[in-house]
């Protein structure tokens, strides 16, 4: 997370500052500035999360059809193998 975005996320709460220091536009700035800083935190937390929850997105496994040419030089089993592979991963966007 960059120092923009937590920034956002503060101003998006109602906080403001002067120089390096935070302020609440709550009355109360001893208990609530403390609760803030928690919440600001908490909400990092949670759009960081999300953004690597995203990269891990489940996908749908594409597998391969009769129709799907797979080349093969007829000597070895092994490279056979590896064009299975090599198909595998081009329908899969590996």
């Amino acid at each position: 997370m960059t120092e923009k975005e937590i920034v956002d996320i503060a101003e998006s709460m109602g906080m403001y500052r002067d120089g390096d220091i935070w302020f609440s536009n709550t009355p109360d700035y001893q208990d609530v500035l403390t609760t803030d800083l928690v919440i600001l935190v908490n909400r990092a937390i949670e759009k960081e999360l999300k953004k690597q929850a995203e990269k891990f997105e489940q996908r749908t496994w594409v597998g391969l059809k009769d129709d799907d040419e797979i080349p093969w030089d007829g000597v070895d089993a092994k490279s056979f193998a590896r064009a299975i592979e090599a198909k595998l991963k081009e329908k899969n966007g590996y």
